[in-house]
This record gives C-alpha cells, sequence and structure tokens, in this order.
C-alpha cells in the first residue's frame, strides 16, 4: 500500500443486506465526485453545505433514480482522514451499494485498500500508531477486559503515558547539553544526583509498564477451563449445559469420549475455551490410552481445571497430581454429579460443588466460582495502571529497547562516579550519554509516530477491513 492524494471510496459497513448501508469517499476530489450524483432536496450544491451537517437527498445516474439517501459531510481537517470526507448513508441491498459505489468509482474515485482511511487519518496527525493499532485492537475484542484497554488506548491514554516520558528524556538531554557546551572546568559542576534521580524513575515507570505485558500476560485473550474426570461421570453432559447445545455425544457406555472437544463460552463477558476430555481410566486399549495423554496435554494449559466426580471418594485429584508432581489446588474446581443419588447428610457437610447436570441442579454455583478464580486471577494482573497498557508485541519490543538504553545510561553514569580518570572520563561519558537518549527517543517515536518503513505500516494497516 502506497501513500497517495488520490480520492478513495468504500462500503464501510459490514458485508451482507441490511437496513442501512454507509459508504465513505474521502480525497481531494471528494465533493466534486459525489456532486456529480447526489442531489440534495434543499437545491444546495455540496460546497455550500456546512461541514459536520447531514442532508438528505437523491442518488442519480443520468437522471434515474438510485436510492433516497442522507449525505453527511466533513471539510478537511475536520474529518476522520484529516481530508475532505463524505458519507453516504443508503438503503442497504446488495443493488443498491454496489450501483451507488460504482458510480462514485466511474466519477473519478478508486477502491480503497484495506485500513487505508485509517491509514490517512495517521499520516494526516489525526490518530497516532497506538490509536491505530488499538482500533483493530477494539475490532478484536471479545471480552470486557479486552475492550476495555482498547478503548483507553483508542482515546491516547497510552499515548499520554508515552509523551510523558519523551519530556522526561528531553529534560535529561537538556541537562547533558548545558555541560557539552562549557569547558572541562565547569563539568564537574554537574549534578549527578538530580540528573540518576530523574532517571531512576523513568526507569521504574517503564519497567512497571512492560512487566504488566510480559509476566502477568494481561493480553491473554482466552481462559482455558478443562473438564477432568473418570468415564461416565458426567462430563460430556455439563459440558452440553454450559454450552446450553448439544455439542458433546453423550452415552451411558463408559468411553464415549476418546478425543478431546473445545468450544468458546462467554460468562459475564469473559471470554474462555472450554474442554470437554476423555474419561482418565487405567486401559490397555491403544486409542483410549491416546486420548488419555490428550488429556493430561490439555490440562498442562488450563487455567482451571473442573474436576468431575459423581462419588465422594474418589482420589483422581491425587493420580492428577501425581502425574504432574506438583500441587494443583489453585487450579481445580471439584465439582460432584449426581448429588440427586447422595445422602442429604453428605450433602449439607461437603464444601465443593455439589450438581446434578441431569436435572440442571447447582450451575450458577460452578459460574460463580469459575468467575471468583477468574477475576482473582485478573485483578491480580492489574495491580498497574490499566491507563498504561502495551497493547501489542510490537509497542512491547520497542518500549523494552528504550528500556534497555536507559539502563545504559544508568551504568555509564555510575561508572564515571566511581571512575578515578575523572575529567577525561566524563567528557567521554557526556557524547555517550547524549547519544543513548537520542536513540532511546527514536525508539520511543517509533511506538507513536516515526515510522519510515513503508513495509510496517502495511502490515499493521492490512490487518483492517475494507471501508474503515
Amino acid at each position: 500500500m502506497i501513500f497517495k492524494n488520490d480520492t478513495i471510496t468504500a462500503i464501510a459497513t459490514t458485508t451482507g443486506v441490511g437496513a442501512i448501508a454507509i459508504i465513505r469517499i474521502s480525497g481531494k476530489l471528494c465533493f466534486k465526485i459525489v456532486s456529480r450524483c447526489f442531489f440534495s432536496k434543499e437545491n444546495k450544491k455540496i460546497t455550500e453545505l456546512k461541514t459536520k451537517t447531514m442532508h438528505i437527498g437523491f442518488i442519480k445516474q443520468n437522471h434515474n433514480l438510485i436510492d433516497k439517501v442522507f449525505l453527511c459531510l466533513f471539510k478537511q481537517p475536520f474529518s476522520y482522514t484529516g481530508e475532505d470526507l463524505i458519507e453516504i448513508y443508503c438503503h442497504g441491498t446488495f443493488y443498491i451499494q454496489k450501483k451507488i459505489l460504482k458510480l462514485l468509482i466511474d466519477n473519478g474515485a478508486r477502491l480503497a485498500n484495506p485500513g487505508e482511511f485509517s491509514l490517512r487519518s495517521f499520516k494526516n496527525g489525526k490518530i497516532d500508531l497506538v490509536q491505530a493499532e488499538s482500533l483493530l485492537e477494539l475490532f478484536k475484542a471479545e471480552d470486557e477486559l479486552a475492550h476495555s484497554l482498547a478503548i483507553n488506548n483508542l482515546i491516547g491514554k497510552f499515548s499520554i503515558f508515552l509523551n510523558e516520558i519523551r519530556k522526561d528524556m528531553i529534560y535529561l538531554n537538556s541537562l547533558i547539553n548545558v555541560y557539552l557546551d562549557f569547558d572541562e572546568e565547569y563539568l564537574s559542576e554537574f549534578n549527578y544526583n538530580k540528573f540518576l534521580n530523574t532517571l531512576v524513575v523513568l526507569i521504574k515507570k517503564i519497567k512497571r509498564t512492560i512487566i504488566v505485558f510480559k509476566t502477568n500476560n494481561l493480553f491473554k485473550k482466552v481462559y482455558y477451563l478443562v473438564l477432568v474426570g473418570r468415564p461416565n461421570v458426567g462430563k460430556s453432559t455439563l459440558f452440553n449445559l454450559l454450552l446450553k447445545k448439544e455439542r458433546s455425544i453423550v452415552s451411558n457406555i463408559s468411553g464415549t469420549t476418546i478425543n478431546y472437544i473445545e468450544e468458546d463460552l462467554f460468562i459475564k463477558g469473559i471470554k474462555y475455551r472450554i474442554v470437554d476430555t476423555a474419561g482418565i481410566k487405567k486401559t490397555n486399549n491403544k486409542l483410549d490410552r491416546k486420548g488419555i495423554h490428550k488429556t493430561y496435554e490439555t490440562i498442562k494449559s488450563a487455567d482451571l481445571i473442573l474436576v468431575i466426580k459423581d462419588k465422594i471418594r474418589d482420589k483422581i485429584i491425587d493420580k492428577l497430581e501425581k502425574y504432574f508432581k506438583i500441587s494443583l489446588t489453585k487450579k481445580i474446581i471439584i465439582i460432584i454429579n449426581k448429588c440427586d443419588l447422595l445422602k442429604k447428610k453428605i450433602i449439607s457437610k461437603k464444601k465443593d460443588i455439589l450438581i446434578s447436570a441431569k436435572y440442571r441442579i447447582g450451575l450458577e454455583r460452578i459460574l460463580e466460582r469459575i468467575l471468583e478464580r477468574i477475576k482473582t486471577k485478573r485483578n491480580k494482573r492489574l495491580n498497574y495502571n490499566k491507563d498504561n497498557i502495551i497493547n501489542n508485541m510490537r509497542n512491547y519490543e520497542c518500549l523494552k529497547k528504550v528500556l534497555l538504553t536507559l539502563i545504559k545510561i544508568k551504568k555509564t553514569i555510575t561508572n564515571t562516579i566511581t571512575n578515578t580518570n575523572y575529567l577525561t572520563t566524563e567528557i567521554l561519558s557526556f557524547e555517550i550519554l547524549s547519544f543513548l537518549l537520542k536513540e532511546a527517543n527514536y525508539y520511543l517515536g517509533k511506538i507513536t509516530k516515526i515510522v519510515s518503513n513503508e513495509e510496517i505500516l502495511n502490515k499493521i494497516f492490512d490487518n483492517f477491513c475494507i471501508g474503515k
């Protein structure tokens, strides 16, 4: 994708038939092209209409009426792209959408590439690169947390944080440049403590943000829930019950599930991947053993293991912990199925979740316990300010380079203070420090705006849909 100054157009709404469709057109010839086919009910020329206003009118081709539409126009720079931009709200049939789009193209517009509207918005300074990437994250968001983080970055909270970092680095660079302009006799007056204190605070800020992304794996989109138990304890029945559909085959015959089955599940706005596994048992059957091996492999990646039992005394947890050689206490939720067959005295004393998948008893308690465990995990990950969240690996790599460069500066300052050959080393250190700060500022700039490589921009914006 090469950034051009021509006029682009595309259907901005999703593919398909609907009540309304939106067609966008942006560029220098935007008003001229649309004026050839749009006729305002007010009998006004498009150039006479005020920006950020909506008008009713007709789209015609050679005096043949195509559709009655609403037209919303934005004069530069007050538009999403920063250029003259018009949105046409037409009826959402395939025929009308394609007819209007072809008409705009025939009159001089070009069909936009994926993400080209957003690319122009970035190029014209309407959004920075963090906000552009946050748009993509917003489209992909499937739960409350992912949506919240994408929105925060979209409205510029992370960009504000990066600007604060940049200001601190400019301040440090100004301290260095002052002393580079003086003779050697004044160098001893440099306030190392003031410089180091600012630098240490700066390093802590960046390190804290990196830890959120790296250590706490904040952007994990899916939590894995794995149903584990012996054959015929009701795993598949519970699996279907949680999904509210017949996804897994249920049978009284032991060992019906010989391979794992997984599906997406949403609970209170949080996305999970729930997995039904083969029953754990002693067997010489090669096919059964393969299924059980896959069960163990699935457990390794589980965020929560829902252990299903159909009796109080079942040593399956001991078997699992012996196999993995670790305690699984924090990962396990114990569910005792077929509670309708248990004695009332046992039910009243037991702290585990008692259910009857057959009669749909106790499902709410399972959902509550899952949310309780997952929210605890999520809260631990959100110990830091969630406004300052890195939204992808590219930003993480750039910020990591900034951090490593600042740590180099800190080491250089420390070595300068302890070095016996004071003045000679200090002159050299100031020149190195100035260079390193410029390097750190370069990596910081790559996150938000300074990207000279066209291939990087293409990779980012090609993931957008056409019309965005």
